[in-house]
């Protein structure tokens, strides 16, 4: 009998060891603007293939050097739009894979780095016209876009931002070589400050370490402070015009550690004010629908709370015995999302 029980218990040690956690799906698009193939990660919110709310459309966020930071963003975006108190919604992140990564990332050709460089506007606009139309016509999204690199990315996505601010609604800079080819970037940006509109653009740019770490600063590095201080400088001191702008510096984080809590604090800003205070909102259902009209207004896009977030609140009055509160919430949620049969169906 012991020996029975032995195997069983084996049997099923392996059942449960073979068993997988998926967080994400690699597709591939042909380019016809790189004329290659080019890989990006999918990872879709927790209610994505919930059939209840099927209605509902996600924010996207484009993350550049994706097969490095896909899991870090994926789990940062996952904790924080979950649970009573979202920081921020839940959304599709398109993890986009490199190729040739200084050629892809990097504005101007510089021939003495030894490597291929100058091809920005060109995967700028692989990702605008040919990645973004295959990701709309896939999946269920928002108009709402995000931005992410670091490093060369930073550099791409302040090029982005500066060049043509509405290709998205919010970005984020880490670290950005601003260095490249003697600092072209920033010798440029002064007369930009002045005439650019962001149109309620955000951008969130983070400023690492640059000489404390290493202990023993280069050339390279000092290159890298210099150009960062005076594109921080300047921005400081010529506020662009309707630009949500968070500079933030990392004083204990160099070039690589700094990517972590930049990402974090990066979200936090883009999304301030977009949790909702649950308790106040079970005590009085309308709170909700100012909430967000509040958000909508900071952020200039129209959000609204998302379909399982109400739903999960619903479910917690109706466990409480506060079926008219719930039932209110409900018929918001209906009037959000008139199509889905499910809340339709809840109160019957």
């Amino acid at each position: 009998m012991k020996i029975f029980i032995a195997c069983i218990l084996f049997l099923a040690s392996l059942t449960s060891y073979a068993q997988k956690i998926e967080i994400g799906a690699i597709e591939i698009i042909y380019s016809e603007i790189l004329q290659e193939e080019r890989e990006y990660w999918i990872y879709l919110p927790e209610h994505y293939s919930d059939e209840k709310y099927k209605e509902q459309e996600y924010p996207i966020i484009y993350l550049l050097d994706g097969e490095k930071y896909f899991h870090v963003v994926s789990g940062i975006v996952n904790n924080f739009s979950s649970g009573y108190y979202p920081i921020m919604p839940e959304c599709i992140v398109v993890a986009i894979k490199n190729t040739n990564r200084a050629r892809d990332l990097t504005p101007t050709t510089m021939a003495d780095m030894g490597y291929e460089s100058g091809g920005s506007s060109k995967f700028e606009y692989f990702i605008t016209k040919e990645l973004m139309a295959k990701i709309n016509g896939t999946y269920r999204t928002m108009d709402y876009k995000i931005l992410m690199g670091h490093s060369f990315g930073g550099l791409f996505t302040m090029n982005a931002l500066f060049k043509k601010a509405n290709s998205f609604n919010a970005y984020v800079a880490i670290d950005p070589s601003l260095w490249w080819d003697d600092a072209l970037f920033v010798k440029g940006l002064g007369d930009k400050l002045h005439w650019l509109d962001f149109d309620k653009r955000t951008l969130f740019l983070a400023n690492a370490n640059s000489l404390g770490y290493p202990k023993k600063a280069g050339k390279q590095d000092n290159a890298h402070f210099k150009a960062k201080e005076m594109a921080i400088k300047k921005m400081n001191a010529n506020i662009p015009k309707n630009l949500n702008l968070n500079i933030k510096t990392y004083p204990e984080e160099d070039h690589g550690s700094v990517v972590l809590p930049s990402i974090i604090d990066a979200f936090r800003f883009i999304f301030k004010g977009y949790r909702a205070n649950a308790k106040e909102v079970m005590k009085n259902p309308a709170l909700l629908r100012t909430h967000y009209q509040e958000v909508s207004d900071k952020l200039g896009f129209d959000f609204k709370p998302q379909c399982a977030y109400i739903d999960g609140i619903v479910d917690l009055l109706i466990e409480r015995h506060q079926l008219e509160k719930a039932e209110i919430l409900n018929h918001l949620n209906m009037d959000l999302y008139p199509t889905n049969k499910y809340l339709q169906e809840k109160f019957d």
